[in-house]
């Protein structure tokens, strides 16, 4: 019992480090964003990046002061009856993250620290699949670095702040990874669950999970061989 105790201490232990490793990378990379937390932001709040802060605020302020879901509001103008929000690229994950820091930390502070870890748990969602297809530590932890700071999601994180979020898609792949020639339920629920997580992110994430699954499932079922 002792020593299945050390293990587990000193695998917590590895996974925090793992973890505090890239959100010093996550700083690093952002920086000197770190400086100005409450007073700047990713991208220009003109364009979507201001839409994205106006979703953590109207998120919060359907739930707690009009009591009711957040997917429609008044604080729109829309003739005869409330926006319909359902459509709309609502980021509801982060948002949901975002409710109990916003009152803390306030808008444009909140908004900054969901960026960031975003881009942490992109990068620790990476590397859980690597190290679990490859077995090597070193090499997984360099993945997520790559693919969490890739320009493609640099890029996109000066102005689709949703696009950061695509620790889903890692993690989508490594259940489906695991549910490999297993038919039990619990791999179905789990798999229907990331998909929804990815779709809450951001609806193209919640999409590309259905293509990964039917790219993996189209190279189970057919094979290609030379006659």
């Amino acid at each position: 019992m002792l020593h299945l105790l050390k293990m587990s201490l000193r695998t917590a232990r590895f996974h925090l480090g793992v973890l505090l490793a890239y959100a010093v990378t996550a700083l690093i990379f952002s920086w000197p964003l770190a400086l100005h937390l409450g007073s700047a932001l990713t991208g220009p709040p003109g364009g979507d990046t201001g839409v994205y802060v106006w979703n953590q605020w109207v998120f919060s302020h359907e739930i707690l002061v009009h009591r009711r879901l957040p997917y429609f509001t008044s604080s729109i103008f829309s003739p005869g009856q409330d926006a319909n929000l359902s459509l709309h690229n609502y980021t509801a994950f982060q948002d949901l993250l975002a409710m109990p820091l916003r009152p803390l930390f306030g808008a444009i502070a909140t908004f900054n620290l969901i960026f960031l870890l975003m881009s942490v748990l992109t990068a620790y969602s990476t590397f859980l699949l690597v190290r679990h297809v490859t077995g090597r530590r070193t090499e997984a932890w360099l993945a997520g670095l790559l693919f969490a700071w890739s320009p493609l999601l640099v890029t996109k994180g000066m102005g689709h702040f949703s696009l950061v979020a695509a620790a889903p898609l890692a993690i989508f792949l490594l259940v489906l990874i695991k549910a490999d020639g297993h038919e039990r339920f619990r791999d179905a629920i789990a798999l229907g669950a990331v998909v929804a997580w990815a779709a809450c992110t951001d609806v193209y994430y919640g999409v590309y999970c259905l293509f990964i699954g039917a790219i993996f499932l189209g190279a189970r079922v057919f094979a290609i061989h030379s006659s």
